[in-house]
């Protein structure tokens, strides 16, 4: 069942789920700047990478935590700029794990700035 609507969450920054609780709206509008930086050398890293990349891959290679990076990375496949590229590799765990692969830019729904 679907929580009533509350109009306050009409503003929720970009990154951060309806659903959200408080602390995690607070996070994403602390860090604004942070989110884009991040999110411009996580693409910057897929674009490089020839056999794609996991979460985890990714995360080791920006310095950041799997989850900071998954974010930054599902907020970019959301803009059309990265994709599943079909492949899965193991985790740290594992268990399999999505390759992701940059969109080449002449191919992505969202032409011009991501940031």
């Amino acid at each position: 069942m679907m929580p009533p609507f509350d109009p306050s969450l009409a503003t929720v920054p970009i990154g951060v789920r309806a659903t959200d609780p408080p602390t995690s709206v607070e996070a994403a509008e602390a860090h604004v700047s942070q989110r884009l930086t991040d999110r411009k050398r996580a693409l910057e890293l897929l674009e490089r990478a020839s056999n794609g990349l996991t979460d985890f891959e990714l995360a080791d290679l920006m310095g950041r935590q799997q989850t900071s990076a998954g974010k930054r990375r599902g907020e970019l496949r959301d803009l059309g700029a990265v994709r599943d590229s079909g492949r899965r590799r193991a985790a740290p765990s594992g268990s399999r794990a999505i390759v992701w692969e940059a969109v080449p830019p002449k191919e992505r729904k969202v032409q011009g700035a991501l940031w």
